[in-house]
């Protein structure tokens, strides 16, 4: 359980995907990535300068073709904490997975008379549907035991008559229903809104996609269990569709703004500074510049963020705080 309560952690932590994935896609990178190795480093203190460190958190991915997840790692410094397997099932595969699934339930009793209804009703549901099925396994070396027999988490997805999934059910190893996913598309096929239900059909969080032609921005709004306003980001482009300047806000239970970023981009949409707020405050606490490196496909490989101290208008460098340094192993098809 607590392999799969950070599976569950990682994949709610996940960044907001342009398309429905239950955080099965790998980072959009192009051209089409094999995988991708991101580390963030604890730099080290020598004298006025600060250097590279070692690495105190790793995450990995492994890409296929179509851009989904085939293995996942996390790690804490050296120490390996989570290796997750995806094995993707499509259509006829899938619907032949859903009925071993069924014929299992009629002869073990390791499932509750709750997981084998809640399997039942959605193959008898969907079995004339389109859907895949998505095995999540446990890669994470155990001694005594068997981590890849049985999958952690089964999701089953449906897809519309275009090929986008609409609903995603997700089960528990034991095969109880854990959450319901689902997707709304505008007319040109772009994600406009997706809805996390838990297993009874509450709200856990929602998220809406919203594109204002006339000012070339997208916003991105997350809701709570109750449908408050707890996160919102607005990504301003320039009319070469690069972007040019990302305002992220924070808000409290009432809505209230509980801190505000706003981030400045380069000519070719790269990150070059971050003003950080408290609060409402008209006036920036403090301020972050980047500093990137890049592989010969344009992509960063190294991403050093550095704090500048604002006061009574001037800025100085504070070289008191570590920077923060992230690199990044890409291994491209």
């Amino acid at each position: 359980m607590k392999h799969l309560s950070l599976l569950i952690l990682i994949l709610s932590l996940a960044p907001a995907a342009q398309s429905a994935d239950q955080g099965l896609k790998c980072q959009d990178i192009r051209p089409k990535i094999r995988s991708v190795k991101v580390s963030r480093m604890q730099p080290l203190k020598r004298g006025d300068n600060w250097l590279e460190g070692s690495a105190k958190n790793v995450h990995s991915q492994s890409c296929d073709l179509y851009g989904m997840k085939t293995e996942e790692a996390e790690y804490d410094g050296k120490t390996l904490l989570l290796k997750t397997v995806y094995e993707y099932h499509e259509k006829e595969a899938a619907k032949k997975l859903c009925e071993t699934l069924r014929s299992e339930e009629k002869i073990t009793t390791t499932f509750s008379g709750e997981g084998r209804s809640s399997l039942d009703e959605f193959c008898r549901r969907n079995k004339k549907k389109d859907f895949g099925v998505v095995l999540v396994y446990d890669a994470t070396p155990s001694q005594g035991r068997e981590t890849t027999r049985k999958p952690i988490r089964q999701i089953f997805r449906l897809y519309n008559g275009k090929g986008f999934v609409t609903e995603e059910h997700a089960f528990d190893p034991t095969m109880n229903l854990e959450t319901v996913t689902l997707y709304v598309y505008d007319k040109g096929n772009n994600l406009t809104e997706t809805t996390v239900n838990d297993f009874d059909g509450r709200q856990l969080r929602r998220e809406t996609a919203a594109w204002n032609k006339p000012t070339r921005s997208r916003t991105v709004s997350e809701f709570g269990e109750n449908n408050e306003l707890r996160r919102k980001a607005i990504y301003e482009q320039r009319e070469d569709g690069t972007l040019r300047r990302e305002v992220r806000t924070t808000h409290d239970s009432g809505e209230q703004v509980v801190s505000k970023s706003e981030v400045y981009c380069d000519e070719k949409g790269r990150y070059q500074k971050e003003l950080v707020y408290d609060a409402d405050s008209p006036e920036p606490a403090y301020e972050f510049t980047y500093v990137l490196k890049f592989d010969d496909k344009g992509n960063w490989t190294e991403e050093r963020k550095a704090k500048v101290i604002v006061y009574n208008g001037n800025r100085m460098p504070d070289k008191q705080h570590a920077p923060e340094l992230t690199k990044r192993e890409i291994l491209y098809y």
